[in-house]
């Protein structure tokens, strides 16, 4: 045991003498860098000193000091070298000596070793075998694929089907994969060999045109539908480049034809990352169309056009600029109207999709049509005719659908895209009235607190479109409603088991124990990039009557205080409607929304709940509108008492965000309110008109 323990403090001082020479290579100038010293970092195991050496031997090249000979020995000598480290930064130097030097032995050296270094045990030595290949090309041109192509190709075809059998390779074979392993993983060196095919079109340019047969487009078509994500993406980049590369009128004549169904599919694609790789394909595709992509709009508009309101920020993004370059100045409405069958058709299948993403993002697109491209009755736009009843009933049965959908994001675009399609088509939408005016009520008591402001925001528009049928139904509701909050119970809630994270709105799960049984429902399931699971997200057929309903299976309790808030919102959009009007009549309606003011009052100050202060807070914001769209002096007789309750949450600390809320009414108020009022109301109150006035 002595000698172990002695053995061991001997390799600790040896590693750490090592790693203490490497240190004061780092610290010194790069200039000052011998070539052995650069190749020595280029091994380390820390990426962040190989990627110093790795920029300090580029400083070097351009510089002209370091020999062409003792960098290409240099760099051999890493290929065969036992670290991965060695073998990934010596090909990553390999590519930066072929740029410096034009070498043809020292390049054949290199390809010699590609078989091998294709199937390296190490993806990241894998990997960087592509930056070689590419710049190869770039030197030697077709020639360089031609020698490789039976390599590389019959790397893809090899591996393109996991296997693992005995056959696979010995135990010790660092190639082989285990026998279970998620999709995503045991392909080996199938995605990496898809990168060395793409760095190569990348780097033979135009003179690869003749190599994009139809061999080529149906390995490249079979890999953009495998399984494994990774080797998806890297097809639809193979895409991408081969598009770029291709000359254009073989592009139009061979390739374009047999591959846009391919690019279709990539674009609407599952997983974002996909998505996205399909998303610069199909930018390639229609720059490579040019005055020709007129042809391929059947197949790829409406799925472009959708994928603008994608919920990942680089598709969204992307796809914009996309969109924008593909329609040019004058905008996109004139092409969607132009192929309208197809793009309702890609906006249909995509709110009946799996994914909650795509369905929200479908729903936005329609609500895109009526808002943007249909006009209104009053004020119709060119493209108006093109929205014949057909369509119309397509798109406003698939929005009801949505309406019900189990996922909350996707209920709260499709309640707004109902009440942009009930101002497009009051007409059209006249025989949903009922049910929509039942789906906006329910959304207003929902417990997510988007849902009910945007429901309450649909409905207002429902009843400026048919305020004559509506305005006393919706005007009975609201004031049974909005007194609900008096009868809370003490224990209120908010529903948190599976609240919102990030941009998806993916549902966090409740914290389990590990005795915990886990759900055969959501057990070995599809899983998408936004992290959620297929069967938790499909649209729910029926709701269940007085439950709130969340992107989960779980149904909770709809809170009274929720539906008193969601009335609230609704008496604000109501007033903010008929601000608008100045006749006798809608001055009338706006008498009887002030006379709903006491209820008001009464849910303001209600305190006996646990969220009191969510209710208060929300109510503070929206009271500016409320008072401004009313008018003061149909506020005053209850302003005492709103003063009253917005000092109060004012002085509190232990709600910071219902402080700044209150302070704020209370600086708005002071703007718009005589000074006068304002004091009487204060003496009225017992508010010190102080606390108002430094507000």
């Amino acid at each position: 045991s002595v000698s172990r323990l002695a053995c061991r403090q001997h390799r600790q001082r040896s590693r750490r003498d090592v790693s203490d020479g490497r240190l004061l290579h780092a610290m010194a100038p790069a200039e000052a860098l011998t070539v052995e010293a650069v190749f020595e970092q280029l091994r380390d195991f820390k990426n962040l000193t190989r990627e110093r050496a790795l920029e300090a031997l580029r400083e070097a090249l351009a510089a002209g000091r370091f020999s062409r000979e003792s960098v290409e020995t240099l760099v051999l000598a890493c290929l065969s070298d036992e670290s991965w480290e060695a073998r990934q930064s010596g090909l990553a130097a390999a590519a930066e000596a072929v740029k410096a030097w034009d070498s043809p032995g020292f390049r054949e050296s290199l390809l010699r070793e590609v078989p091998r270094l294709l199937v390296d045990p190490e993806y990241r030595v894998r990997k960087a075998m592509a930056l070689v290949l590419r710049e190869c090309c770039v030197r030697d041109g077709i020639q360089v694929f031609d020698g490789l192509a039976e390599t590389v190709l019959g790397d893809i075809r090899d591996k393109f089907r996991r296997k693992t059998g005995v056959e696979d390779g010995a135990p010790g074979d660092a190639t082989a994969p285990p026998t279970f392993l998620p999709d995503t993983e045991g392909w080996r060196s199938l995605e990496t060999s898809m990168g060395a095919l793409e760095a190569m079109m990348q780097g033979c340019g135009a003179a690869f045109t003749p190599r994009i047969d139809s061999a080529m487009i149906d390995l490249l078509a079979e890999c953009s539908k495998h399984t494994n994500r990774f080797v998806r993406e890297y097809a639809f980049f193979a895409f991408k480049n081969a598009f770029e590369v291709c000359e254009h009128e073989v592009f139009l004549a061979a390739v374009a034809p047999r591959t846009v169904d391919v690019i279709a599919a990539g674009i609407a694609d599952n997983w974002s990352q996909v998505r996205y790789a399909g998303s610069t394909a199909a930018r390639a595709f229609m720059e490579k169309a040019g005055e020709e992509k007129s042809r391929f709009f059947p197949q790829l508009l409406g799925l472009m056009c959708l994928n603008r309101h994608y919920v990942a920020e680089g598709v969204r993004l992307y796809s914009q600029d996309t969109w924008r370059i593909v329609c040019g100045p004058q905008g996109g409405a004139r092409l969607l109207v132009a192929h309208f069958d197809s793009v309702i058709d890609a906006y249909v299948r995509a709110a009946e999709a799996p994914n909650h993403a795509v369905r929200e993002a479908g729903c936005h697109c329609i609500a895109e049509l009526a808002g943007r491209v249909a006009g209104t009755p009053q004020e119709p736009t060119p493209y108006r005719e093109a929205f014949t009843p057909p369509r119309i009933q397509r798109l406003l049965e698939t929005l009801l659908v949505s309406f019900q959908d189990e996922s909350w994001p996707v209920r709260d675009v499709a309640s707004t895209a109902v009440g942009k399609f009930v101002v497009a088509f009051p007409t059209e939408c006249l025989p949903f009235r009922a049910k929509l005016v039942d789906l906006w009520f329910d959304q207003m008591a929902d417990n997510i607190p988007s849902l009910r402001q945007n429901a309450a925001s649909g409905l207002a528009s429902a009843v400026g479109v048919w305020t004559e049928d509506l305005w006393d139904e919706v005007l009975a509701t609201l004031k049974s409603t909005l007194p609900s909050v008096l009868q809370q119970p003490e224990n209120s809630q908010i529903f948190t088991d599976y609240t919102p994270s990030g941009p998806f709105s993916v549902p966090r799960t409740k914290p389990a124990s590990l005795e915990d049984k886990v759900d055969p429902a959501f057990a070995n399931q599809t899983m998408y990039s936004c992290g959620s699971v297929a069967p938790k997200t499909f649209k729910r057929r029926s709701r269940v009557k007085d439950s709130g309903c969340m992107n989960c299976s779980n149904d909770q309790p709809k809170q009274l205080w929720e539906a008193s808030e969601g009335m609230i919102y609704l008496l604000v959009e109501l007033a903010s409607l008929l601000a608008k009007d100045p006749s006798p009549v809608a001055q009338a309606r706006k008498d009887s929304l002030a006379a709903l003011l006491p209820s008001l009052v009464s849910a303001f100050e209600c305190s006996q709940y646990r969220h009191h202060h969510l209710l208060k807070q929300r109510t503070c914001e929206r009271l500016p509108v409320l008072t401004q769209s009313l008018g003061f002096e149909a506020v005053k007789p209850e302003f005492p008492a709103l003063l009253r309750v917005t000092g109060e949450c004012a002085a509190q600390g232990s709600h910071h965000a219902l402080q700044e809320s209150a302070r704020e009414l209370l600086s708005a108020w002071q703007r718009w309110v005589p000074a006068g009022e304002l004091e009487a109301a204060c003496d009225a109150a017992g508010v010190d008109v102080k606390l108002v006035a430094c507000e």
